[in-house]
């Protein structure tokens, strides 16, 4: 059986799950879905579905968000189709080679392409209008990664430039026996990753709100929100925090 490094961290676990089957489903995990259920249309297309319904709640905070914007996470290009059209310019960032391909062939010419393998954007400061991610910071390695991404925006961002974020919530207290459980899962799933089997577990991470709501504000962004909606695709309760950077 062939074999892979050790999966020893978030990074290299989703570039292990890039590298393996039904990866639509896995980005994007609808029931139904699983098992080849995505056909390339239809993913892409309620990629563009929920980009209707992100923006109109982004430009209720800010009207005219435009221009420059960082994706987090750019995966497979579900949604960095439609922000390539409604941007002027988009930095895809990403830690697998794999996903970026799938999305380079999905995207404009407006669009510049980032691997990364840490929370670092590698953009300069000031340099971008906007940042956008969603269904991706809970995949993280902690809390700390998740407050590093967020500082990393807010250093990129323009005095006045916005960000709308996707930060998974937990709908209710997580034992620690529930927590020791999901632990074991990982590890396991990833044993099998690094022996180029299919993952049956990821990293998920759950700040409470008032836990995110901190970050944002620690770090200095202002006007900071959180709303929360049924996604159109899914039905499921997505909760983003919207914020500024102060000019």
């Amino acid at each position: 059986m062939a074999r892979r490094a050790a999966v020893r961290n978030s990074t290299a676990e989703w570039r292990a799950i890039a590298e393996g089957p039904d990866l639509l489903f896995h980005i994007h995990s609808i029931a139904g879905k699983e098992g080849g259920g995505w056909t390339e249309e239809e993913f892409y297309a309620s990629g563009r579905e929920d980009w209707e319904q992100f923006l109109s709640h982004w430009k209720h905070f800010e009207p005219t968000v435009g221009g420059r914007c960082v994706e987090i996470g750019c995966g497979a290009g579900r949604l960095t189709a439609p922000l390539s059209a409604y941007f002027d310019a988009v930095d895809a960032v990403d830690v697998s080679s794999a996903m970026i391909a799938l999305t380079k062939a999905k995207v404009g010419d407006n669009v510049t392409f980032h691997e990364v393998c840490s929370n670092v954007i590698p953009l300069e400061d000031s340099s971008v209008d906007a940042v956008f991610t969603v269904q991706v910071l809970q995949h993280l390695d902690n809390l700390a990664a998740i407050r590093a991404y967020i500082a990393e925006a807010l250093r990129v961002l323009k005095p006045g430039g916005t960000i709308m974020a996707h930060v998974m919530l937990p709908g209710r207290e997580i034992s620690l026996a529930r927590k020791l459980l999901w632990e074991a899962k990982l590890i396991r799933s990833r044993y099998g990753l690094s022996r180029s089997q299919t993952h049956t577990s990821v990293r998920m991470v759950f700040p409470t709100a008032g836990q995110a709501l901190h970050m944002f504000r620690d770090v200095g962004f202002a006007d900071v929100e959180l709303r929360g909606f049924p996604v159109t695709s899914t039905g499921g309760f997505h909760s983003f925090f919207l914020g500024r950077k102060r000019r």
